[in-house]
């Protein structure tokens, strides 16, 4: 029961450490920090779970590194799956028209075009999709993606 708990605990710790990430690199500065809160306790159990007569018990130390193990890879996925924020993209294309039209059908309308040069702001859940539809358009564009984030002036 104890490996159960170590190993569950750090699968939470470490999932819950990838979306606090998430949630900072969007700026929810509190929501972030109660993350964390709940991560520093879940990691300070279970490593007195661990260290607690590990002498006689080195299997602990094996089940909370694969706990650390699953916790990144639930934590990627679902990171992927929630996909907060946004992209910028940088599409340069000789193709501009047809892209144009394409942004329209996906609804987006923050963008700007300039000598072959289309800089759209996309929903990262939006972004694979979009991608995969400009690429059909034109294979040959060149295309960077950076993080954005809306800047906010008080």
């Amino acid at each position: 029961m104890i490996y159960f708990f170590i190993f569950v605990s750090k699968i939470l710790e470490n999932a819950i450490s990838t979306l606090r990430m998430i949630v900072l690199a969007n700026g929810r500065k509190l929501i972030s920090a109660i993350l964390n809160l709940i991560i520093a306790l879940i990691w300070v159990i279970s490593t007195t779970f661990v260290i607690t007569n590990i002498q006689k018990d080195y299997f602990k130390i094996i089940v909370f590194a694969l706990g650390s193990f699953i916790g990144s890879l639930i934590g990627s996925i679902m990171e992927e799956k929630i996909a907060l924020g946004s992209n910028m993209l940088f599409v340069i294309s000789d193709k501009e028209e047809k892209i144009i039209k394409e942004l329209h059908k996906f609804d987006i309308s923050n963008y700007i075009v300039n000598n072959n040069i289309i800089v759209i702001i996309v929903t990262r859940r939006l972004r694979k999709k979009l991608l995969k539809s400009i690429r059909s358009i034109d294979n040959n564009s060149a295309i960077i993606s950076l993080n954005a984030r809306k800047l906010v002036f008080k």
